[in-house]
């Protein structure tokens, strides 16, 4: 999920967890890869919420557990990784497709460019005769530069980047996004840009949404905010574009007036098979598919390069016209449904987040809301004024005492351990909390399809 983590965006903001519609609020600050989290507890139910829709047929979970062993199956078969623009990729697509043909569905699969982007060898931090460690930003472009530190703040005005022209630029993670920093220092004339987590003492994962930015960037820990002097940086990348596949699956027969839409994206990092991170999402939408298959008035996606900067969910946005982006009537996003150490997040406003509340509440299931901005396929819909939202279980975050007390599990350490890393795989996956998410979504596709 390139979410709030990966692009670093900063904050988010959350509320929860409720089994009602009475808030209370309390102040806890979790983390999610640099960003605050804000918290309101809720418990109790107020009343006045209308009857949810009659949910999908039981045994939503064991069918998504089908398709999670499946899509695992596909990833350790392939080098651990069923990435964008590879073979395990390919593999994916065919699998879902022919699981959604067999189900009745009408198969499109839309094929889109996507920019491509590999790291060469790891990059090479030195000052002061130590190494510094260092994580490459996606699309990065390679060089190799020796210049002068210099600290710029946040990184998020251009003036901050005065008299860092000519040297290497050291940002502060968050309040803006790792391309706006690198946009910024590379316009002040920096020779390169080093984005430092104040809150980790490791390097943090992050991109630069997609080509364009000419100076070396990386991410390090809290200690690049005290470096001083002179630095040597060698990034070591290579670019180009290449191809990749959405797939969509509607019921065949004449077109329904209105469509509500739920979709996860495919793709995994390269780094890793990707089972929580999204075979879950993916398997959990295949399922509700596969059992709402003689429903009217549902469509179906799957989206290609999520990871790399949402270039499925985007380009099959833009390809929709006016009048066919006015027959979506919400969208539902499945990102992240099976986190180990779980808490179960509701994001999005209007009908789409609502209709995800209700459904949680129906269940009495605690929840907390949370803001994620623009950093998973929820967004390329709100941006075309299509109601959008989904449910999250949780990536890098840290979890509080009082979500430990809510939802169980342990309290400071992350949601997921393996977030877009290689043991992201399937018995890390907690397929309890992935069928309750699942079970919800299906609840609020019914109501928002009316």
């Amino acid at each position: 999920m390139p979410r709030v983590a990966r692009h670093g965006l900063s904050p988010a903001v959350a509320r929860g967890p409720s089994l009602g519609g009475c808030v209370v609020r309390a102040a806890v600050s979790p983390r999610r890869g640099g960003c605050v989290l804000l918290a309101a507890l809720a418990l109790g139910g107020c009343g006045g919420q209308s009857a949810p829709p009659k949910p999908p047929p039981v045994g939503i979970g064991k069918a998504a557990a089908v398709h999670l062993r499946a899509l695992a199956r596909i990833g350790a078969s392939n080098g651990q990784t069923r990435a964008a623009g590879t073979r395990g990729y390919r593999e994916s697509v065919a699998y879902v497709a022919d699981r959604l043909r067999a189900a009745g569905y009408r198969v499109r699969l839309q094929e889109l460019p996507f920019p491509v982007f590999r790291e060469r060898s790891k990059p090479r931090l030195e000052t002061g005769g130590r190494q510094i460690p260092a994580t490459t930003l996606t699309y990065s472009p390679p060089g190799s530069v020796r210049a002068p530190l210099a600290r710029v703040g946040r990184g998020c005005r251009a003036g901050d980047f005065e008299g860092a022209r000519g040297r290497i630029a050291v940002a502060e993670r968050g309040l803006c996004t790792f391309r706006v920093k690198a946009r910024l220092a590379q316009a002040a004339g920096a020779r390169g840009l080093l984005v430092a987590d104040r809150g980790s003492a490791s390097p943090p994962r992050g991109s630069l949404i997609r080509p364009g930015i000419r100076i070396p960037a990386v991410g390090v820990g809290a200690a690049g905010l005290a470096l001083r002097g002179e630095a040597r940086l060698v990034v070591d990348t290579v670019e180009g574009t290449r191809r990749t596949r959405n797939v969509i699956a509607e019921r065949r027969g004449k077109p329904a007036r209105s469509v509500a839409m739920v979709g996860a994206h495919l793709d995994s990092v390269r780094e890793g098979p990707g089972i929580n991170g999204n075979a879950s999402g993916v398997a959990a939408t295949l399922a509700l598919a596969e059992r709402l298959r003689d429903r009217r008035g549902l469509r179906f996606g799957f989206w290609g390069a999520e990871e790399l900067g949402l270039y499925g969910s985007r380009g099959y946005v833009a390809s929709l016209s006016g009048p066919e982006r006015r027959r979506v009537a919400g969208y539902i996003n499945l990102d992240m449904v099976g986190s180990p150490n779980a808490v179960r997040y509701v994001y999005g406003e209007g009908r789409v987040g609502e209709a995800l509340q209700q459904a949680l509440r129906a269940r009495r299931l605690a929840f907390d809301e949370i803001e994620i901005g623009a950093s998973s396929d929820h967004a390329p819909f709100e941006d075309a004024g299509i109601a959008a939202g989904g449910v999250y279980s949780g990536g890098e975050e840290r979890k509080t005492a009082r979500q430990a007390r809510a939802y169980g599990g342990r309290a400071g350490r992350p949601l997921d351990p393996c977030y877009h890393r290689r043991c992201d795989t399937l018995d890390r996956v907690d397929q309890k909390v992935l069928a309750e998410l699942a079970d919800a979504a299906g609840r609020a596709l019914l109501q928002i399809a009316g």
